[in-house]
């Protein structure tokens, strides 16, 4: 099957032209969703994939990502867990993109983690469609990394963390941040971890919260108990720990956890798990997303009898 799909996140612009999971061909740019106005989109996406629409008038187009957000070409509905690739294609949204032909905005998923609570994704639901996991967790590590759980391949419930944001949030906008120091010392990381597993009550210490361990942070800087270059991964370990302390709860200290990230993030992650005793494994993102649309234009196409 070829197709040709973009991945339209917040900043950048990327697209494939795809068979059979392979890439054929690629492209990138600058056009991302944050940079451009209502009534953009569809002349973006000619100038970045026309050649290929010319040369493939049969290949379905899918658009994926922040696209289809409030912000991007048209607001696509989120679909609802638990949703497996059939439910996916049925909720997409067609945008027409010339001479009667359409591309498809991939919709999102919308669900409830716990009583009167909500979470959204956009994009993380291609990948871990096709991460190959039919039963278990998943992590999608990244500004908001999600924690999904598959049950026969499909998606059940998913929890979205702040982790990435607020380490960024930290840094640049806060005083917490500001006494760090370069180069940066990694060892700074498994402390943060350290102090985040204490603070998850399961070695026996007792819990303070995580806001009071932010500021003991710079506190420790100030006062000469912590060298300043440990401070920005000592905040990352942290943040990253407090994560796993959510999640784990959450979804009962799972193993093997999936992990959908390249390096050097991957292996953050990893080594975090590892020291809870939770096995993973890792896969490539990029390749999990081509997978991931092979099924919802197969599965979605059978089910439904739907020409994309």
């Amino acid at each position: 099957m070829r197709f040709i799909v973009a991945d339209w996140g917040t900043t950048r612009f990327r697209a494939y032209l795809v068979e059979d999971e392979t890439i054929l061909d690629e492209v990138a740019s600058e056009d991302g969703v944050s940079a451009l106005q209502t009534g953009q989109h569809r002349d973006v996406f000619l100038r970045n994939c026309g050649r290929w629409l010319g040369a493939e008038p049969d290949a379905p187009v899918l658009l994926v990502g922040m696209v289809g957000s409030r912000e991007g070409w048209v607001m696509a509905p989120y679909a609802t867990c638990p949703a497996g690739p059939v439910e996916i294609a049925r909720a997409m949204i067609p945008v027409e993109i010339g001479n009667g032909r359409n591309a498809y905005i991939v919709p999102g998923l919308f669900c409830e983690p716990a009583p009167k609570a909500a979470d959204v994704m956009r994009g993380e639901e291609t990948l871990v469609l096709g991460s190959g996991v039919r039963d278990g967790l998943i992590c999608s590590p990244g500004t908001h990394p999600k924690w999904i759980t598959m049950k026969d391949g499909r998606i059940e419930r998913f929890a979205t963390y702040m982790t990435g944001e607020m380490y960024s949030l930290l840094l640049e906008h806060s005083m917490i941040g500001r006494p760090a120091t370069e180069p940066e010392d990694p060892a700074g990381f498994d402390l943060g971890l350290d102090a985040a597993e204490r603070n998850s009550g399961a070695t026996g210490d007792r819990r303070v919260g995580l806001l009071h361990l932010l500021f003991g942070a710079r506190a420790a800087v100030v006062s000469g108990h912590m060298k300043p270059n440990l401070l920005r991964p000592y905040l990352s370990g942290l943040l990253t720990g407090d994560e796993l302390n959510g999640a784990l709860s959450q979804f009962r200290h799972p193993s093997p956890v999936t992990i959908l990230a390249d390096p050097p993030r991957a292996d953050l992650y990893m080594r975090a798990l590892a020291r809870r005793g939770v096995e993973t494994t890792m896969r490539s993102p990029r390749t999990a997303l081509l997978a991931g649309l092979t099924r919802i234009l197969r599965e979605g196409a059978m089910t439904q009898g739907q020409a994309f």
